[in-house]
């Protein structure tokens, strides 16, 4: 496989990235900031993918790629990226962020609630 090839592959696959999850950067600073929201197996190929961006990075000779290994994570990534809906990212993102702020507000409320009573008898 060729680092041209390899390196214009990853490129694309990390813009896909960045339209679906709404994260811009390289694949290795995409894939931490993805966490835990990938499933496991497929940050296991994310990673695989990393260390090709690692090796092209470093200008590690063609043959040190493994070709077979490159393509199956790029088709497993891929395929996981189809199956995701960016409109949903966003959502269960302003979701999550609500639902954290409403826990506190109320948590808050009973703290603040729990210490007017003790200060009033």
């Amino acid at each position: 496989m060729e680092p041209e090839d390899a390196a214009a592959r990853l490129h694309a696959l990390s813009a896909e990235i960045a339209a679906t999850y709404g994260v811009r950067g390289s694949l290795q600073r995409q894939v931490r900031k993805l966490g835990t929201a990938l499933p496991r197996y497929e940050r296991q190929q994310a990673a695989a993918l990393v260390r090709v961006e690692r090796m092209l990075a470093r200008g590690t000779p063609a043959e040190a790629i493994d070709g077979p290994r490159f393509e199956h994570a790029e088709l497993t990534l891929q395929m996981h990226l189809e199956q995701v809906e960016a409109a949903d990212v966003r959502k269960s993102f302003a979701l999550d962020i609500t639902t954290t702020v409403f826990v506190n507000a109320v948590l808050a409320c009973l703290v603040l609630a729990g210490l007017a009573a003790w200060l009033l008898s």
